[in-house]
C-alpha cells in the first residue's frame, strides 16, 4: 500500500472533547495568550473569538487534530492558520474598516446612509511611532545599508522594487533585510512582520 493511499489519522470528536474538558485553567490561559498573539491584525477579532473559531473548526473536523501531539501545539498551529486566512481575507475585502455608515442621518428622500471617515490613528499612536523610529535610527546609526533600506521601506518600497532602487543584488538586499528584521525584533519582540 503506497503512502498516498493511507487514510489520514485524526482524533475523533469524542476524543477531542475529552482532551479539552481535561484542560486546566492554566492551559486555557496559555491558549488565550497564544490567540491574543495570533489575532493581531485581524479586523474585529479578539483572542476569545480566535480561540472559539479554532475550537469550533477542530470539533467540526474542518481542522485536523492528529494523535500524539500536545493539545497546545495543535491549538497553536490551528490558530495560526485561521488567523492567517482571516488576515488574507481582510486584505482582499472591499470593505474599508475606516469608513463608518451613519444609519441615523439620511440625505434626501431615498434614506441613503451617509458614509463618514473614522480616524484610527490617535496622537498616542503617532508619538509611539516617532519614539520607535528614534530607537530604530539609534540602533542602525552608522550602518549605511540599513539606513537606506529603512528609508526605502518608509516610502513603501519593498522587495524587487527596493532592490532595484538601491542598486543592490538579491544577496545584498536579503542580507540587509535580515539584519534589519533582527534589529526590529530586538526592539519589539511582539511585533508582527
Amino acid at each position: 500500500m503506497c503512502a498516498a493511499s493511507k487514510p489520514e489519522e485524526r482524533l475523533t470528536r469524542a476524543k477531542i472533547e475529552s482532551i479539552l474538558t481535561s484542560f486546566t485553567p492554566a492551559d486555557w490561559q496559555r491558549a488565550i495568550s497564544m490567540a491574543a498573539h495570533f489575532c493581531g491584525g485581524v479586523t474585529g477579532w479578539k483572542a476569545e473569538d480566535l480561540l472559539q473559531e479554532t475550537l469550533t473548526k477542530l470539533l467540526a473536523g474542518e481542522r485536523i487534530w492528529r494523535p500524539g501531539l500536545h493539545p497546545l501545539v495543535v491549538l497553536k498551529t490551528a490558530m495560526y492558520g485561521i488567523a492567517f486566512n482571516a488576515r488574507r481575507h481582510n486584505k482582499r475585502s472591499p470593505v474599508d474598516e475606516n469608513v463608518v455608515l451613519d444609519p441615523f442621518e439620511a440625505e434626501g428622500e431615498e434614506n441613503t446612509p451617509v458614509a463618514r471617515g473614522k480616524v484610527t490613528v490617535t496622537p498616542e499612536d503617532v508619538a509611539l511611532g516617532k519614539e520607535q523610529m528614534t530607537q530604530l535610527y539609534a540602533v542602525i546609526a552608522g550602518n549605511e545599508d540599513l539606513e537606506l533600506l529603512v528609508m526605502a521601506w518608509a516610502d513603501g518600497i519593498r522587495g524587487a522594487d527596493a532592490r532595484e532602487m538601491l542598486g543592490w543584488d538579491a544577496k545584498k538586499y536579503d542580507a540587509a533585510r535580515n539584519r534589519l528584521l533582527r534589529q526590529l525584533a530586538k526592539l519589539d519582540p511582539e511585533r508582527r512582520s
